[in-house]
């Protein structure tokens, strides 16, 4: 590992794309605690990247958002009232979305005024036998809790959290609200009483570990998680992150090439596969096996973003404008949101390659307002097209506003 890695752990932009790849998989809890992660990095040391970080923030939290209000709606056909109400007020929590969130305050009103009879009146929990009143409610609020924020897990996944004991629970929640020191604490007081069979327990603690910059312990954990868990896609990502700062890229390579047979054509794998390539300096390689994919597989928005970055490395900006092109135009043949930073992207290598014209302007106009911690350089670009287009007056107005945005960040 570089020198400068031991002083400072990883730099907030490695972490970012550990969440990135996390979300793509539709961990969007992970992918949320990576995030997180990354923009307590980068307060320091890159407080421009704060802006963009909030908004995949956000996106985590409309997406863990989306997913409860759908588990609540099964809960509620299924006649579990209760348990669907905890879910919808946990989305509600979360939800960032304004739309989003009129859906779940509808449903909520619905529970309200149609109440649903249930077979039984609230979900059963293990210390019912409490003689203290106070204990057994906070008990039960930490229990739904823990219920609720498990439910995006796969069924078995959610059958073995379950059956774990308290101090994992509690771990489990701490871990989510971002105590990462009382998540180690408790984890590992679970791990120690699951001594033979750790489990999902060694997956979590490995990721408080690696919130408060551990990579050795996350390292272990992760490895020893597994060799007995190699179906889970879950490990993969982080532990290759940790590998790829150790410049440990045969180490990567090999984890990824051995993965059970019916991960290794996905495409977490497959772009694990490419990254670790292109983090070894072997664009080629990396571009090679991203064109590879694509052509057997078709389209896929991480790997072709990843593609997109190779031929930028490569110097082929040319390239790497269509491909980014092709994923703007992908999204919005589907109706989904752009992520402003991929516009930013093919603006800015538009501009490079020669594009000055109106359509390239009104995406830098629009980006004013997408990428605030750009603004002042994206005012600067829009004063530099109108130049070159020879309207002198719209130069030098936006050439101040480049200026006043400097001043006041």
């Amino acid at each position: 590992m570089k020198f400068s890695h031991l002083l400072t752990g990883k730099p907030y932009h490695e972490i970012e794309k550990n969440a990135d790849a996390l979300f793509q998989m539709g961990e969007y809890g992970s992918a949320k605690l990576e995030y997180e992660r990354a923009l307590h990095k980068a307060a320091k040391k890159a407080p421009e990247a704060h802006d963009h970080l909030e908004t995949k923030i956000v996106k985590c939290k409309n997406a863990l958002a989306l997913a409860h209000l759908k588990s609540a709606e099964n809960l509620m056909e299924a006649g579990l009232p209760e348990e669907a109400e905890d879910l919808l007020r946990l989305a509600l929590e979360l939800v960032q979305d304004e739309q989003l969130a009129i859906k779940i305050e509808e449903q909520l009103k619905q529970l309200e005024t149609h109440p649903i009879v249930p077979e039984t009146s609230r979900i059963s929990v293990p210390w019912e036998d409490s003689e203290d009143p106070k204990a057994f409610a906070y008990q039960e609020s930490e229990w739904e809790y823990f219920a609720a924020l498990i439910n995006t897990l796969t069924k078995r996944e959610q059958e073995i959290y379950l059956g774990y004991e308290d101090p994992f629970r509690e771990g489990y929640v701490k871990l989510n609200q971002g105590r990462f020191e009382e998540a180690v604490t408790l984890l590992s007081r679970a791990l120690e009483t699951n001594a033979s069979s750790t489990g999902f327990i060694g997956l979590e603690l490995a990721s408080a570990h690696l919130n408060l910059g551990n990579d050795a312990e996350g390292s272990l954990l992760l490895e020893s998680f597994l060799k007995d868990n190699p179906e889970s896609l879950r490990a993969y990502p982080p532990l290759c992150d940790i590998y790829w700062q150790e410049e440990a890229f045969d180490k990567a390579q090999q984890l990824l090439t051995n993965s059970p047979e019916p991960l290794r054509n996905s495409p977490v794998i497959q772009l694990l596969i490419g990254e670790t390539l292109f983090c070894a300096g072997r664009y080629h390689d990396a571009k090679s096996h991203y064109l590879d994919y694509l052509n057997v597989h078709g389209g896929d928005e991480a790997i072709a973003l990843a593609l997109a970055k190779t031929f930028e490395a490569l110097g082929s900006k040319e390239k790497a404008r269509k491909q980014y092109a092709e994923v703007i135009n992908n999204c919005q043949g589907c109706g989904r949101t752009i992520d402003p930073l991929i516009k930013q992207k093919y603006a800015d290598i538009s501009l490079e390659t020669g594009d000055h014209s109106s359509s390239i302007l009104e995406l830098y106009l629009g980006l004013v307002q997408e990428v605030p911690e750009n603004r002042a350089d994206n005012y600067q670009k829009i004063s530099m097209i109108y130049g070159l287009n020879g309207n002198e007056n719209e130069a030098r107005r936006f050439r101040s506003f480049a200026e006043q945005s400097r001043h006041e960040s």
